[in-house]
């Protein structure tokens, strides 16, 4: 197979590309190969693990580990001979509310060649609502829904840009679990199940009612089971479910006393142990949000992951640069300065990559990035930009970043001046401290070397050994006191990164 960075590409040589979906229910891997900017799936594979099921006070138990390891051991066997620029994994809401999410990605990288990212509930429904969007024939504004094990999601928006999401913690595994316990069925506990998707609903649902008067789409598992049940009861051919069907679906799940019992027909054997709560959840945003029915479409988060996989592969559509030029627009960033400081910490790290091991091109598009956005905590205050820049980064919606690339870049612009502390640089899984304090090393002198907010030739060339840096100075930038003295202070500063600076 060529290179996928080259394109076009030859229709006998279709590059291919495979995401993994690590969701609270079930595993979904979706390996594809791309013609003309769409997918022409290849193999698809699902496994149940039920993790969600798993989590108890926090934490992920041994068991469910295990399940989702062995899983992982399949999927691992079927992605042999794929690069790391071919495979995207994802993980979602159980792993992201587990407490040792940690302790399971650590075995799993023994396990699986490729790193499992941990995505913002956000950052999910957009990549439900793209699946959606980029295998739809309409146009014009829509409403995504997506039921998983332990989160529900929405996503409005036009076209294939979004502009609302939402996601919410209640899942068709944490509800049958709350709300059927021992998997005992009455219109008690159902009508409680209803009532709480409600208030979870209550601040969010003026701003979806603005989408339930177009097209309206459910995804993933529980929709597309209870469409299946639908479509057996009433003998269509059409995915559609009607607040009516629902209903129907209730009065016949509420004829059995427990969930273990369950046999209806068209319903998935599979499914029927968690279908309780789905339906509750269904009936109850339904019902909130005015919605008369909705159609059950194949796509969801796997789809929409490897739609965008394809276009930074293939095409450089990258939606994070998208992402990071919108918030540089928001916050009115000095884009002089920013680009100045932008080119020098690149020049910086393309003298040094070799030598340090950041050869991994991901680390010149995140020293970009942190130079691009460094100063937005500068729209708050002067003299703290740097913690308000941390601040905001952290806390604000970055479509297409993951969980770890969005602390990572707080991180960095956190500590681009003044003090550095290194408990406060958070641990994580996809990249190593000793990498992120290099790049941050990199950054700060960037940063440094660009005080005077003006173009000018202060450095001549970088040398790294280990954990020395060496600076030599043009003759300008050594007849600069003020450049000496900030250098001299930044080399203490630098220690506290295990660097030692030295400059001539």
């Amino acid at each position: 197979m060529n290179d996928p960075h080259l394109a076009p590409v030859s229709e006998s040589d279709l590059p291919q590309f495979a995401a993994l979906d690590l969701g609270s229910n079930s595993f979904h891997l979706l390996i594809a190969r791309v013609d003309n900017h769409s997918l022409q799936p290849l193999v698809r594979f699902k496994q149940k693990v039920r993790l969600a099921a798993g989590l108890k006070q926090g934490k992920l138990s041994n068991k469910a580990m295990q399940r989702g390891l062995e899983a992982l051991a399949i999927c691992a066997q079927k992605l042999q001979g794929f690069r790391p620029d071919q495979v995207r994994v994802v993980a979602t809401h159980t792993l992201r509310e587990a407490e040792n999410s940690d302790i399971f990605l650590a075995k799993a990288a023994s396990i699986l060649p490729f790193p499992i990212e941990i995505i913002s509930g956000h950052e999910e429904a957009r990549l439900i609502y793209a699946g959606v969007a980029q295998t739809t024939a309409g146009e014009g504004k829509r409403l995504v829904i997506d039921i998983g094990g332990g989160s529900t999601e929405f996503a409005g928006g036009s076209d294939l840009q979004t502009q609302q999401l939402v996601s919410l913690s209640m899942g068709c595994i944490s509800y049958t679990e709350g709300y059927f316990k021992k998997g005992a069925i009455s219109a008690k506990r159902f009508d409680k199940a209803v009532v709480a998707t409600k208030r979870e609903l209550e601040s969010v649902a003026k701003g979806l009612r603005k989408y339930t008067q177009t097209q309206i789409y459910g995804t993933s598992g529980t929709i597309k089971a209870i469409a299946n049940w639908v479509q057996h009861k009433t003998q269509s051919v059409l995915p559609v479910i009607s607040l009516q069907h629902l209903y129907e679906c209730r009065a016949e799940l509420l004829q059995f006393k427990s969930i273990q019992q369950l046999q209806i027909p068209g319903l998935d054997e599979e499914r029927a142990p968690i279908v309780a709560g789905g339906l509750a959840i269904l009936i109850g945003l339904m019902e909130e949000l005015n919605i008369e029915e909705l159609e059950a479409h194949d796509a969801a988060l796997r789809e929409g992951v490897l739609y965008e996989l394809a276009e930074q592969v293939l095409y450089h559509d990258d939606v994070r640069q998208r992402t990071i030029e919108s918030i540089a627009i928001r916050y009115s960033i000095d884009r002089e300065q920013a680009t100045r400081v932008q080119q020098t910490v690149l020049d910086l790290y393309e003298q040094v990559a070799v030598e340090w091991g950041l050869l991994d091109p991901e680390w010149r598009l995140l020293l970009s990035w942190a130079a691009l956005l460094h100063e937005v905590g500068l729209h708050i205050n002067f003299s703290s930009r740097q913690r308000h820049a941390g601040y905001i980064l952290q806390h604000t919606d970055m479509p297409g970043f993951n969980k770890e690339q969005q602390k990572l870049l707080a991180a960095l612009v956190r500590h681009f001046r003044k003090k550095v502390f290194i408990e406060d640089i958070p641990p994580l899984q996809l990249y190593h401290q000793f990498d992120v304090v290099r790049v941050l090393a990199l950054l700060r002198l960037a940063v440094l070397f660009n005080t005077d907010r003006q173009t000018s030739q202060l450095l001549l060339k970088t040398q790294a050994s280990k954990d020395v840096l060496l600076l030599t100075l043009t003759p300008q930038g050594r007849a600069n006191p003020t450049l000496l003295a900030d250098l001299a202070s930044e080399a203490y500063h630098q220690l506290r990164l295990g660097i030692t600076l030295r400059f001539e």
